[in-house]
């Protein structure tokens, strides 16, 4: 399994790539340490809170569980860069019947985290005459910030829906 190494500029171009040796083990067979049972669990009280304020339309408060740069990167739209922007777009649904996730993993390692799965929503967006339903899938990558509160930094979710013509 390849690995990214980078220099301090971070910058693709000066990336290389180096296969992980039996030395170094992988991900899937647990060799690299992931997150330590309590950073899991604080993690996934986070995102349990991040549900329980979408299922409440506080919108306020679901931007809260991002980062004051967070970024929600939904299908076939530009990004959302920053709470602010987050509120406003979330401000547009007038009403939330049901949104369920399921998560598939939850990992990460030195104060990032990364929460992969699956969701179901039924919303109508302001000024709609009916709600609209989607499924599909979703990657959010959670950061530890300084206050020792984990916070969504990256959110993006793809449909399984197909798209209308």
């Amino acid at each position: 399994m390849p690995v990214i190494v980078g220099g301090h500029s971070g910058t693709l171009a000066q990336a290389s790539v180096v296969p992980l040796d039996d030395a170094c083990g992988s991900w899937e067979d647990r060799a690299v340490p992931g997150l330590s049972a309590d950073e899991r669990a604080a993690v996934e009280r986070a995102a349990d809170a991040y549900l329980a304020a979408m299922n409440a339309a506080d919108w306020a408060r679901v931007a809260q569980s991002f980062s004051e740069d967070g970024v929600r990167i939904p299908p076939n739209e530009e990004p959302h860069e920053g709470r602010e922007a987050i509120e406003s777009w979330l401000s547009g649904i007038e009403e939330l019947s049901s949104y369920e996730l399921s998560r598939d993993m939850v990992d990460g390692l030195d104060g990032i985290a990364y929460v992969r799965g699956r969701y179901a929503i039924t919303l109508r967006p302001v000024g709609a005459p009916a709600p609209i339903s989607d499924h599909g899938d979703f990657l959010e990558v959670w950061r530890k910030e300084s206050d020792g509160a984990w916070r969504i930094t990256e959110a993006i979710w793809n449909t399984r829906l197909p798209m209308s013509s």
